[in-house]
């Protein structure tokens, strides 16, 4: 009947609107789980990404910290290579100023030295030209005469004189007062004075040389003798030897 067809379809209307609501509600259900899906897969990549930036930026971290103890070391390695080469630079000068100081003090000690050994040179040199005019001072006057004593002598009187005489060359002026008792006064004592000093001459010569000039022309020989010496005028060793013949 119409009624029934009415009312199956109206039953059938129910039942598709009923299944397109459980549908609809199906797809909703279905697109919230597929969004919340979604945000939780999203969360979780951004998640990882997190980590990953993470992970990176301690491994940039690491990879800093490890560049900071490479140039730490390399710094360390320079300053340490730095400091050994001045030391050691500062030991060869220091060795250079050594050895040059060592040669300096030798070279002033071998200059004293030989300056030393050059003065004692010298003045053994002139010890031994001292001697040597000595020893022919001596034979010369070995062989003097009295001819040669007497020239010696009175060649050298007028400086012996003189020094006796030399107190007068202070005196600037000589007054002579005259008592008339002659040769006690006046010119004639001033004249009797150099005399009385002149004829000191041979006294002061015993004094010096301990012996009188008789005794000294005694000694040597008279002009033109060629002979052997007096024997007084001889060594000691040669007058034992002569005493023992």
């Amino acid at each position: 009947s119409l009624a029934k067809q009415a009312e199956a379809q109206r039953d059938l209307e129910v039942k598709r609107a009923q299944f397109l609501e459980v549908t609809k509600r199906q797809q909703a259900q279905a697109d919230k789980a597929y969004d919340i899906q979604t945000n939780i897969m999203q969360q979780q990549v951004v998640a990882e990404q997190v980590k990953v930036q993470q992970v990176e930026k301690e491994q940039q971290v690491k990879v800093q910290e490890a560049e900071i103890a490479r140039r730490e070391k390399e710094l360390i390695a320079t300053v340490l290579k730095q400091a050994e080469i001045e030391r050691q630079r500062i030991e060869t000068l220091a060795a250079a100023e050594k050895q040059r100081l060592m040669a300096e003090a030798e070279g002033h000690a071998s200059a004293i030295r030989q300056q030393g050994e050059a003065e004692a040179e010298i003045i053994f040199k002139k010890g031994e030209a001292e001697a040597k005019a000595m020893n022919v001072k001596a034979e010369a006057y070995q062989e003097y005469n009295q001819a040669a004593v007497i020239d010696k002598l009175f060649t050298n009187m007028p400086e012996v004189v003189k020094a006796l005489a030399s107190p007068l060359a202070n005196v600037d002026k000589i007054t002579i007062v005259s008592t008339g008792n002659g040769d006690a006064s006046g010119m004639n004592k001033i004249t009797g004075d150099i005399t009385k000093m002149a004829a000191q001459v041979p006294a002061l010569f015993e004094t010096l040389s301990g012996m009188s000039m008789s005794e000294l022309f005694a000694k040597v020989r008279t002009i033109g003798d060629k002979g052997p010496k007096p024997p007084d005028a001889l060594p000691p060793s040669s007058k034992g030897a002569g005493a023992g013949k």
